[in-house]
């Protein structure tokens, strides 16, 4: 069973590339199953801002992460059929450290492991000092205000007993300030061909890709199979 670490800037699109790479992965014959690991699945009953709210609760999300995934790789290595699943961790996973750790888990149960960096721009390996501020950053904050106004609104609409859960209402959620994602982005350590636990290593420009533009818009118009269409032109660089 294959297993792949997605790492990235917050609000950049790893979560909608992580379903369109579960789409694809689906599509090919090799693969029967996909587990798409996230903050919804490893804390259920917290909200993303919640999850980076203060140093405490970044540890623990980061420790209920590692869990769900070590018992995804674990189940499915004892499973027969474990070697057509493929297992998406969709989150920051900014530290190198947590990043060795996770390769560890994977070799530890014979399974093969690679790391894709999802970034907003190419200009996202350029910036990475408090002085500077890529561009794609700035649009993914926006791309955040605009969500949480969204999921806030749709959630101030329902009554008591028609609120959904957390599970069904905020599948990706938000993070609550600009601050927050600032702090998280400074925090980020690049992944590298050169470290044996991060490689195979692809670096993924989404806006590259149908439905984002270059300008890192989103394009809500296109469809499910045209974007994933579209990632055969992905461009991918070891």
């Amino acid at each position: 069973m294959p297993s792949i670490v997605l790492a990235g800037h917050p609000c950049v699109g790893k979560t909608t590339f992580a379903h369109l790479l579960a789409k694809r992965a689906l599509s090919r014959s090799t693969i029967s199953n996909v587990v798409h690991i996230s903050e919804s699945t490893a804390c259920p009953d917290q909200t993303k801002a919640e999850c980076y709210s203060n140093s405490h609760m970044e540890k623990t999300t980061r420790a209920a992460l590692k869990s769900e995934f070590d018992r995804a790789v674990v189940s499915s290595a004892a499973n027969e059929e474990g070697s057509t699943t493929l297992v998406i961790l969709d989150s920051l996973n900014y530290i190198k450290g947590y990043r060795y750790e996770l390769f560890c888990i994977s070799k530890a149960a014979g399974e093969r492991h690679g790391a894709v960096w999802v970034m907003g721009s190419s200009s996202d390996e350029q910036f990475n000092s408090a002085s500077t501020e890529s561009s794609s950053d700035v649009l993914a904050k926006k791309r955040n205000q605009e969500r949480k106004v969204m999921m806030q609104k749709q959630f101030g609409q329902q009554d008591d007993n028609e609120k959904k859960s957390k599970s069904e209402n905020d599948l990706d959620g938000y993070y609550e300030d600009d601050e927050t994602m600032n702090q998280l982005v400074l925090r980020f350590e690049p992944p590298d061909v050169k470290n044996r636990w991060e490689s195979p290593l692809f670096k993924v420009d989404v806006t590259s890709v149908s439905p984002w533009d270059r300008n890192g818009t989103l394009e809500v118009s296109a469809s499910c199979d045209q974007t994933t269409n579209a990632m055969k032109t992905m461009e991918i660089n070891d």
